[in-house]
């Protein structure tokens, strides 16, 4: 006691240290458990993963929500370890979100499900909904797990941090391991829409807001514009869905087609998106076997998504 009296400074470093050793301790303590009970149900032939949660709960970083529009985050789970092994069983599992609810509404579009023997996938989807206003620079967390419960337990799960920027155009995929499509979701959050040919009473650009652009006539709508987007892609790796609005209305620059086999595909195009609407493009996938989610699974889109907006 006494030596602990007259070093009083380097015993509470000493004390410190040790407890964070303990915590350190703990938690991979936890990793490594949850790594060796992961190895026991495979060795029963026990499979039950996710292209993005895990058994240590990985982290996500998303860097394009605007904090004004409704974000969906689509969740796939599966009974395989690779192409060749199957969990021969049909998998019971239940689902949970957790967000601050003072903040977001996180809802899922069930509770449970279950992984058919044969299907070998199955998914479910996660709705955030904010309550507040958010400013540039915040962040806010959705946590999410599934648990099975037959023939075995076993918890997976991730955490996505959403991360507020100041931007009123954003976009994300929606895509699974095995499904032939993708989803390319875009959103315009921008209320009105600016004039780049004069007609009428308003010049070049003038604002207009999007109740006066719906009681304009299709001509003098044309003259308008909220967001201008140009996609590319390599038709050699997802192929656009030439029966997409999007493509029969699109601008006549810039527009850019790949030969492949003989055959012309469309690899870049621009067209416009209406103020404060929501949209879907539809892309075939060449290698169904890949996921290209953006942003919560990739850091790059497989589809380069370029915005012109009106006026700010």
């Amino acid at each position: 006691m006494k030596y602990i009296r007259e070093h009083k400074k380097l015993s509470i470093i000493t004390l410190v240290s040790l407890v964070g050793l303990l915590v350190l301790g703990i938690a991979y303590a936890k990793y490594f458990l949850n790594i060796i009970n992961n190895y026991i149900l495979e060795t029963k032939k026990f499979y039950f993963n996710s292209s993005v949660l895990t058994v240590n709960n990985k982290h996500y970083q998303i860097n394009n929500w605007d904090g004004i529009s409704t974000y969906q985050i689509t969740i796939d789970v599966n009974n395989r370890k690779n192409s060749e092994r199957y969990t021969t069983s049909d998998i019971e599992y239940s689902i949970y979100v957790d967000c601050d609810n003072t903040k977001l509404t996180c809802t899922v579009n069930k509770s449970s499900s279950i992984i058919y023997e044969d299907s070998h996938t199955d998914s479910y989807q996660i709705t955030v909904v904010p309550r507040v206003n958010f400013a540039a620079g915040e962040t806010v967390s959705v946590n999410t797990y599934v648990e099975s419960s037959s023939p075995y337990v076993k918890r997976l799960s991730a955490t996505y941090d959403l991360n507020v920027v100041n931007s009123r155009f954003t976009y994300n995929i929606d895509d699974k391991m095995g499904d032939l499509v993708m989803n390319l979701n875009l959103t315009n959050s921008m209320a009105y829409y600016e004039v780049e040919q004069a007609f009428g009473t308003y010049s070049v650009g003038d604002e207009i807001s999007n109740d006066v652009y719906q009681t304009l006539t299709d001509t003098e709508k044309a003259k308008c514009f909220s967001a201008k987007v140009t996609l590319t892609f390599d038709p050699n790796v997802v192929i656009l869905d030439s029966t997409d609005e999007s493509i029969r209305n699109r601008l006549t620059t810039p527009y850019q087609e790949t030969t492949i086999n003989g055959n012309n595909y469309v690899s870049k195009y621009a067209f416009k998106v209406d103020a404060a609407t929501n949209k879907k493009i539809i892309f075939y996938k060449v290698n169904p076997y890949t996921n290209y989610t953006y942003p919560i699974k990739n850091p790059t889109s497989i589809v380069q998504v370029d915005v012109v907006l009106a006026r700010e």
